[in-house]
């Protein structure tokens, strides 16, 4: 192919020039102007508004918890109000199975790195987890939030959660134990139905009065089987009541095989040797079927409709005054491998603050966890106006106690429940079975 000359070139560049300056002179066409477009007066040409920049999506929190029934239901507006509150986050709430598989849901998630944002756990549970080094510290949060009171929790709770010196969790939810009798049994058996046991010779008297074998009435119900956590659950409550330790101050080692420890052990294994009770599977009082027994606050979620007339009563103790409770109830953890830490940490306070606590509370029956929620006038008055039985809980929480923070405790329970059972179901003796709790107990905190 031939080469273009420079005159051809030039003569090119030249007719490109003029063409455009034509084009210039046309005049300019004037087009409606699109929706949400500004007409600029002086041209008349449409000016297209700048797009508003499109909003942030709001960052997603997922929740565990293994609420049921009402409180799941209560638990799903508390979390509404918030994500409505809180635009900027979207907190999903996940409700997992029973205790014990929700337990290894946890495990398992530790393991395989699928762990949600936070999530409410039994509290004895805290030091375990802790133990995995899954658990994200809360003490740097707590110190630059302004809005949170830590101090206005009560001391035996939050102290729990404060392992070699940093704080892993704080409660969301409280309960103890108290005894509840059945007065229409009371009514029936001769016993004043307005007049429950203070002390253990009164129980053990009533209960025996109260007994029908006849008619499958069981004077007192104690939670003997299965072993496991609920054997020793309740039975440290009456140990508790006698003055007895369960562990020693550093949790290093048994403290219950005392003279206080064989008399607790001892009252109840002979009340279970047909003084007023007999081993049987749990469920008796629900039944219409026992006397009395030891519940917790959660009962006025599944009680308010009974067929029979109950109370609630504090533990009777040894003495008169001598009463003892057993701490239970969830406390809100975080996953260090959340990604919205500070989304997760609003959530949090959210959910412990005194205002949400206040209706959490009036809706479940928990017991405050807060003394701005204990020492409430709204919240007292509710209890007398509504649900003045309540009232033996929320006493009750001053002679209560926490079981000990230990990762070792699930190990330390299920060891000491197979023990202790054997007095209670008559195959050894009090004397045998401390002795053998102990060396099974110690064995575990030695291994």
């Amino acid at each position: 192919m031939r080469a273009r000359t420079p005159l051809f070139i030039a003569i090119l560049i030249i007719a490109s020039i003029l063409l455009g300056a034509c084009q210039s002179a046309q005049p300019a066409q004037t087009a409606a102007p699109e929706e949400g477009a500004v007409v600029d007066p002086t041209t008349e040409a449409p000016a297209v508004a700048e797009a508003e920049p499109a909003a942030s999506e709001p960052v997603e929190i997922v929740y565990w918890h293994q609420y049921d029934s009402a409180n799941a239901e209560m638990m799903d507006k508390l979390v509404a109000e918030f994500n409505t509150a809180n635009p900027d986050i979207h907190v999903t709430a996940v409700i997992q199975p029973s205790y014990d598989e929700y337990k290894t849901l946890l495990q398992t998630a530790i393991l395989s790195d699928t762990t949600p944002d936070l999530a409410s756990v039994d509290l004895i549970w805290v030091p375990g987890l802790v133990s995995n080094e899954a658990i994200q510290p809360l003490d740097d949060f707590i110190a630059a939030d302004t809005t949170f009171d830590i101090d206005d929790f009560y001391t035996l709770l939050v102290d729990y959660d404060v392992i070699d010196g940093s704080r892993y969790a704080i409660p969301v939810s409280a309960n103890n134990m108290q005894v509840i009798w059945n007065k229409d049994l009371f009514t029936a058996a001769g016993l004043d139905p307005e007049v429950p046991p203070t002390t253990w010779a009164e129980m053990q008297s009533m209960a025996e009065q109260c007994a029908d074998p006849d008619n499958g009435v069981v004077g007192f119900e104690y939670y003997t089987q299965p072993a496991g956590e609920g054997v020793t659950w309740q039975f440290q409550v009456w140990m508790w009541a006698a003055g007895a330790e369960f562990l020693n101050a550093d949790n290093s080692a048994a403290a219950f095989n005392t003279p206080e420890g064989l008399k607790a052990l001892t009252f109840v294994s002979n009340m279970l040797n047909g003084h007023g009770s007999v081993p049987a599977a749990w469920g008796a009082f629900g039944d219409g079927k026992a006397c009395m027994q030891l519940d917790g606050s959660w009962l006025f979620g599944y009680r308010k409709d009974a067929a029979f007339q109950w109370g609630i009563a504090a533990v009777p103790g040894p003495e008169a005054g001598q009463t003892a409770s057993n701490i239970g109830g969830e406390h809100l953890i975080m996953f260090k491998s959340s990604e919205n830490q500070d989304a997760a940490w609003r959530f949090m306070n959210y959910l412990s603050s005194t205002e949400t606590q206040l209706t959490w509370d009036m809706a479940t029956g928990f017991m405050p966890i807060r003394k701005s929620v204990g020492e409430n006038s709204e919240y007292l008055a509710w209890i007398n106006e509504t649900e003045p039985r309540m009232l033996a809980f929320v006493a009750g929480m001053e002679a209560a106690h926490t079981r000990p923070a230990t990762p070792l405790y699930n190990e330390i329970s299920d060891a000491f429940s197979r023990e202790i059972q054997k007095a209670m179901l008559g195959e050894a003796t009090p004397e045998e079975a401390l002795a053998s709790a102990e060396a099974a107990v110690n064995a575990v905190l030695n291994q």
